[in-house]
């Protein structure tokens, strides 16, 4: 839930504020991207609890270091890039060797619906793309990133964003019909 002052900052006047040790434009900052990024970590890890961790930890760092911010620079590309980072080293790590699919959303939406159909082959579709791909499709369609944005992101050019996301939808269309 964002409180009314949650949308008049933006970004820059924020990491200036936290930069100097505020911790209220830390917490705006807080509430205005945690979810976002919960959402995309649990599509990603598939875990809740391993979701709301990554994030949390990347806030934590996000303060700790908040003197190194650079007002000029996206701090929603940079905390994207940090939770990406972190959900490599998680699955690098041991712990992840024993994280399995959590369908337990698919299987409690079980009405047959063509809408709830339709979803589950676009999910189970997306799933089937290469890791690079995902990502940036992820970024692109389900967080709304420009292409310079995930570009900046990825660590590629927005060449290279643009020819993924072509080859990303070139795979899905021929992965949707049936």
């Amino acid at each position: 839930m964002s409180s009314p002052t949650t949308n008049r900052k933006s970004d820059s006047d924020l990491l200036e504020k936290i930069r100097n040790g505020d911790s209220n434009a830390f917490r705006i900052l807080f509430f205005r991207y945690h979810q976002k990024l919960v959402d995309f970590s649990y599509y990603r890890t598939k875990n809740l609890e391993v979701s709301k961790d990554l994030v949390q930890e990347i806030f934590t760092k996000t303060w700790i270091s908040r003197e190194n911010l650079d007002p000029k620079k996206s701090i929603k590309s940079y905390l994207y890039k940090s939770l990406t980072n972190q959900i490599i080293n998680f699955f690098n790590s041991s712990s992840a060797k024993t994280l399995k699919f959590d369908d337990s959303i698919l299987r409690s939406s079980s009405n047959h619906n063509d809408d709830l159909e339709n979803k589950i082959d676009i999910f189970t579709a997306i799933e089937k793309l290469p890791e690079q791909l995902k990502t940036v499709f992820m970024l692109s369609r389900i967080e709304g990133f420009k292409y310079s944005e995930i570009a900046e992101i990825c660590s590629i050019s927005v060449k290279a964003v643009e020819k993924r996301m072509t080859k990303c939808l070139k795979i899905l269309r021929k992965l949707m019909v049936h």
